[in-house]
């Protein structure tokens, strides 16, 4: 009686992982069209050294990574390892929101915002910019994400208050620095994603936003210049991380810094 459960909810984890993995697939897809101004839904997928069309043999997600020992089945060039590593932090994106939230529509919501975040972290690692569409596009999941879990005249007021806190407070932040050292701490399209974050943890995990996003950036950081990278650091990663990891804090019901010091 106890086994039949068990395989429940293995087998929910297991949906999560492959649908992960799909959209994964997608999130590739549009990190590298995206940013060149390319069409997500004409044209063929096709490898980027020799131009060949890749069938159905060659999309399987993270599969077909394997199966043909990372290189192109036609031109036999390597395929960048981003393409299976988005894959895969998609797929675990997806299990967490599952254990977080349970199977239902709050874990598909969860699911899309990381898959919207997975693009934000390609895209900004190869090209050291946000694009607007994925933020507006995480912005309507964020509307949509508070109708299901809160929607009511306070939820929203909280929401809205997040958004707004989430854009002075970024936009400060880049003014000061730039008046203070010439130079821009945040690019605008930070600062118009700290405030697709606040919609999405309201003005009481805004807290918890930055103070993850703030670590996991020294943290990045810190990784970044040792591999040698640019002077000019991507923070997008940082923030779809500390995103991501509020949100699901805020779902699994765990304390929030700024509640708990209001409380006081």
């Amino acid at each position: 009686m106890i086994a039949a459960p068990l395989m429940d909810f293995g087998m929910n984890f297991v949906i999560a992982a492959v649908l992960g993995l799909l959209l994964g697939s997608f999130a590739s897809l549009a990190a590298h069209r995206l940013p060149r101004g390319e069409t997500l839904t004409t044209g063929r997928s096709h490898c980027p050294q020799c131009g060949h069309a890749l069938g159905m043999a060659d999309l399987v997600p993270l599969f077909s990574y394997l199966l043909s020992r990372g290189k192109c089945r036609h031109c036999h060039a390597a395929i960048p390892a981003r393409y299976p590593l988005i894959e895969i932090g998609a797929a675990l994106a997806c299990v967490l929101a599952v254990a977080v939230a349970g199977p239902g529509l709050q874990a598909a919501l969860l699911g899309l915002l990381a898959v919207g975040l997975v693009i934000l972290t390609a895209v900004d690692l190869e090209h050291q910019i946000i694009p607007d569409g994925v933020s507006l596009a995480l912005a309507v999941l964020g509307l949509g994400y508070q109708a299901l879990t809160g929607n009511s005249p306070q939820a929203w007021a909280l929401a809205g208050a997040g958004a707004l806190a989430g854009f002075t407070i970024a936009w400060l932040l880049r003014f000061m620095f730039l008046r203070l050292k010439g130079r821009e701490a945040l690019g605008f399209g930070d600062v118009k994603f700290f405030a697709v974050a606040g919609l999405w943890t309201g003005i009481m995990g805004l807290a918890d936003f930055m103070l993850i996003s703030g670590l996991a950036g020294i943290l990045f950081a810190a990784v970044w210049r040792w591999r040698g990278g640019d002077a000019v650091f991507p923070f997008g990663p940082a923030l779809a991380f500390g995103l991501y990891s509020a949100v699901l804090l805020a779902a699994a019901g765990a304390p929030q810094p700024l509640s708990l010091l209001m409380m006081r």
